[in-house]
C-alpha cells in the first residue's frame, strides 16, 4: 500500500514492543507516593526521554514507516505527560477523594496506631480510616492517633463493620483476643478483611518485621524457589556481569588510573562480608577512600561528606563506579546481581541481637544492587537497617525474574540521578 507514492510497511513486532513498554513504564511510575511532585516530575521527565528514544530508535530500523514514527515518538512524549498532569491535578483538587478505600483498624494498640498514622501520612489520597475497634465499649469516642477516633466495640464490630470497605486486624496480641464471629459475619457479607503485616507489604513494597509473627512468615505466599529458579537466575546473573564487564571496561580502566594519581594505596579494595547461609567472603570495590581509613575508628558506617573519602572516590561512589569490581564476586558464584547487600560481620552480629529477623537477610545470595537500594537512602545507623530489612525480605518473599529487571531498571536511574551515595 503506498501513501504520496510512499510505501507504508507494515507495523513490525516493534510497535508492539515500544507500546508495551511505554505502558509498562508509565504504570509503574504511578505507583508509590503520590503526594510528592518534584519526583513524579523527574520520574515522568525520566519516561518520556526513555521512551522517546525508544521510539526514535525504532525509526531508524529500515523499511519502517516514518509517520508511524513521528506518532510514536508524539505518544510517547504526550502519554507520560498527559498521566502526571491527572495525577496532580487530582492530587491537589481533591477529584478523586471520594473514591478512596475506607478502612476500619481492630485494634487499639501501639500496632494499630502505627498503622493508622503510616496510612494517613503516606497514603491518605487513596485511603480514608473510619476509625478504631476496642474491646472495651468504656472507651468508645476516645481520640487514639492523627485525629482517628474509637468508633466501635468487639461486640458491636459486625453491625459498625459493614460502614468499612476493608478491616485491618492490628491487634498486638491475637491469642485470645480475636473478635472470629463478629469478621466471620463480616467476611461473609463480602468485606476485605486483612492482617496489618500484609496489607503493609501488599501497599508499600516492604514487611514490616516490627509486626511480623513467625506464624505469618511461615504461612504466608511467597518465598518460592526450586532448582529451575535458580538455574535461571544464575544464568541471568552470568549474562549480566559478563555484559557488563565488557561495557564498562574502558570505564573500570579509567577509574583504575585515576585512583592511582590521586592518592597512595592499592586500586582495589578487598572488605571481608558475611554473604548467602553467612559464609565469609572477599567484596571487591574500586577504594574511594584513603589507604587505612579506619585504622584509628576501626569498622564504622560511612557519614555524608566522609572526610575519610578521596576526590575520586567521592565522583565513583555518587555514580555508583566503586561497585563494579563485584561482576568478578557475580562470577565467582558470590554475589547475585540483585540480592540483599552483604554486610559486614560486625555489623551483623550486633543488628542480630537488636533487630528481629535480621539473619534472614541471609538466606539469599547477595547482590551489587537490590530492593532496598533502589528504594531507600543510604543505610548508616541502626533505623537505616531495620528499614531496609524491611525491604530485603519483601524481595526474597516476592523474588522473580521479572522483579530483578524492575530493580536494574530503577538502578540504572539511581545511577544516572546520583542519589543516595555517600
Amino acid at each position: 500500500m503506498t501513501y504520496g507514492g510512499a510505501t507504508a510497511h507494515a507495523p513490525t513486532p516493534y510497535v508492539g514492543v515500544l507500546f508495551a513498554v511505554l505502558l509498562v513504564m508509565t504504570r509503574s511510575a504511578t505507583l508509590g507516593d503520590p503526594t510528592g511532585v518534584r519526583r513524579q516530575v523527574a520520574v515522568f521527565g525520566t519516561l518520556s526521554v526513555l521512551s522517546a528514544g525508544l521510539a526514535a530508535l525504532w525509526a531508524l530500523v529500515p523499511g519502517n514507516n516514518a509517520r508511524l514514527s513521528l506518532l510514536l515518538f508524539g505518544g510517547s512524549i504526550v502519554v507520560p505527560t498527559v498521566v502526571a498532569l491527572w495525577r496532580w491535578t487530582t492530587m491537589r483538587l481533591g477529584i478523586l477523594a471520594a473514591a478512596r478505600e475506607s478502612l476500619l483498624i481492630v485494634g487499639t494498640g501501639e500496632t494499630a496506631q502505627q498503622v493508622c498514622r503510616w496510612i494517613l501520612t503516606e497514603h491518605g489520597t487513596e485511603y480514608s480510616v473510619a476509625g478504631f475497634v476496642d474491646e472495651d465499649d468504656r472507651r468508645l469516642g476516645m481520640l487514639l492517633a492523627m485525629g482517628t477516633r474509637i468508633q466501635s466495640d468487639f461486640e458491636s464490630l459486625a453491625g459498625f463493620g459493614r460502614r468499612a470497605d476493608r478491616i485491618i486486624v492490628a491487634l498486638d496480641e491475637k491469642r485470645g483476643k480475636l473478635p472470629l464471629r463478629q469478621l466471620m459475619e463480616l467476611r461473609l457479607l463480602g468485606i476485605e478483611i486483612e492482617d496489618a503485616t500484609s496489607f503493609f507489604e501488599r501497599v508499600s513494597g516492604k514487611i514490616a518485621v516490627e509486626t511480623m509473627l513467625p506464624s505469618w512468615l511461615i504461612f504466608s505466599e511467597g518465598f518460592k524457589t526450586s532448582s529451575t529458579r535458580r538455574f535461571l537466575k544464575r544464568a541471568a546473573d552470568l549474562t549480566h556481569a559478563s555484559l557488563l564487564l565488557l561495557l564498562s571496561a574502558p570505564v573500570m580502566a579509567l577509574t583504575a588510573l585515576l585512583i592511582r594519581l590521586d592518592s597512595p594505596g592499592p586500586i582495589l579494595y578487598r572488605q571481608k562480608r558475611l554473604g548467602m547461609n553467612g559464609q565469609e567472603f572477599d567484596v571487591l570495590k574500586f577504594r574511594s577512600m584513603r589507604q587505612d581509613a579506619e585504622r584509628d575508628s576501626g569498622p564504622t558506617w560511612a557519614q555524608t561528606d566522609d572526610p575519610r573519602i578521596t576526590r575520586v572516590g567521592r565522583i565513583i561512589r555518587k555514580l555508583r563506579i566503586d561497585e563494579l569490581p563485584q561482576l568478578f564476586n557475580v562470577l565467582r558464584g558470590e554475589m547475585s546481581f540483585v540480592g540483599p547487600r552483604p554486610e559486614r560481620g560486625h555489623f551483623v552480629r550486633q543488628l542480630e541481637e537488636r533487630i528481629p529477623y535480621y539473619g534472614l537477610r541471609m538466606t539469599a545470595r547477595p547482590g551489587i544492587t537490590g530492593w532496598a537500594q533502589v528504594e531507600y537512602r543510604y543505610g548508616a545507623s541502626e533505623e537505616d537497617a531495620l528499614e531496609k530489612l524491611k525491604y530485603d525480605l519483601y524481595y526474597i518473599k516476592n523474588s522473580n525474574l521479572l522483579f530483578d529487571l524492575w530493580i536494574v531498571l530503577k538502578t540504572i536511574r539511581v545511577c544516572v540521578v546520583g542519589s543516595g551515595a555517600r
